[in-house]
């Protein structure tokens, strides 16, 4: 089941250049795909690097973070927005390729632990089925009035 960027807005709070998943390819409640196409218009492109635009390895971690919010939210049945996602620990992370303008990064998530409102996930970030990034981390989900 694939879900658009105006499906993911409806489950992720994330708007504007800080939303980095621009499709879920598939989901069940244990892991998903979700999909970033790399632009050359983003905002870290002048920046980073000026002639060498490649994309920040702490975006693609938050890449994959929003790919697991939207899988956490989906299965709490949380669907309007109300829900924020925090990290409380990133471990393991891991950069082997870059990434830049023109790629396709598939961002893999699995859910490793679910206690209460605390998720675990391991994520592994790809471009042309080879492995740039990986990472497990932590979130507290809590609702944004708190």
């Amino acid at each position: 089941m694939m879900v658009d960027a105006a499906g993911i807005e409806k489950i992720i709070p994330h708007r504007g250049d800080m939303r980095l998943i621009d499709e879920i390819r598939e989901y069940n409640e244990t892991s998903g795909v979700g999909i970033h196409y790399v632009r050359d218009n983003e905002f870290w492109c002048a920046g980073h690097f000026p002639g060498k635009p490649i994309m920040p390895g702490v975006l693609q971690v938050e890449a994959l973070a929003q790919t697991a919010c939207f899988i956490a939210l989906t299965n709490l049945g949380i669907t309007d927005g109300s829900t924020l996602g925090y990290f409380t620990t990133m471990e393991k992370i891991k950069f082997s390729h870059m990434v830049m303008p023109g790629d396709v990064l598939e961002l893999h998530v699995e859910l490793l632990m679910s206690k209460m409102r605390l998720y675990k996930f391991h994520g592994i970030a790809m471009v042309s089925g080879k492995k740039v990034a990986e990472a497990t981390f932590t979130a507290i989900m809590d609702t944004k009035d708190k």
